[in-house]
């Protein structure tokens, strides 16, 4: 019979078992982080955005005192809903508005309770941006529900209302296209389009 290994020949052996120990468990915790790391990328890839493009090409002015006051009128909007996989649906609806100009270049939409702040140059020219919370009272339940659904952001903004004050008058256009997306792909969209007309009290 071979002879039984000394105690250094024991040291020895323990010593090699745990470095094979200690690479196994480092290439499991390597395997682990690789798919932890893929499965965050796959989350962020499912990651909701949305765009607009709907930016103002009015600047608040500083001499807007011969616009001030208070506008009274209508805001007509249509607005269509496209979802993936559920489809489109349309929406046409008139609220009473009012719209207040102050005199150092503010403009404020309210419709429904819902006040929406925007700016006047000294031209005259005015406008703001809307989003799907604040037109709630004007797109219907069911679409907003699908839209968020969707992934849409309800307080991205939506829709552009720009247009010219002439005392007593004031009118404006409103147009806008959201896009909603995951993984790059468009999920949702909403298109805007309308008028506001008012004059003032």
């Amino acid at each position: 019979m071979g002879q039984l290994p000394d105690a250094l020949s024991w040291r020895a052996m323990r010593l090699f078992l745990s470095l094979i120990s200690g690479v196994s468990s480092s290439r499991q915790a390597c395997r682990s982080g690789a798919i932890a790391s893929l499965c965050m990328g796959l989350l962020a890839g499912c990651a909701s955005s949305s765009s607009s493009g709907i930016e103002l090409s009015v600047s608040r002015g500083d001499a807007t005192g011969s616009y001030a006051g208070t506008y009274i009128g209508t805001l007509s909007l249509t607005s269509t809903a496209d979802v993936v996989a559920i489809g489109s649906a349309t929406d046409q609806r008139i609220e009473a508005v009012s719209v207040q100009v102050t005199a150092d270049g503010l403009a404020f939409l309210e419709v429904r309770g819902v006040r929406i702040s925007g700016v006047v140059d000294n031209a005259g020219n005015w406008g703001l941006q809307a989003s799907i919370n604040d037109l709630r009272s004007l797109i219907s339940d069911i679409n907003i529900d699908r839209l968020h659904d969707a992934g849409c952001p309800l307080g991205a903004k939506a829709a552009r209302i720009q247009g010219v004050i002439n005392p007593p008058n004031l009118s404006a256009d409103v147009n806008g296209q959201l896009k909603c997306k995951r993984a790059e792909v468009t999920v949702a969209t909403l298109v805007t389009a309308g008028t506001l007309t008012a004059s003032s009290q």
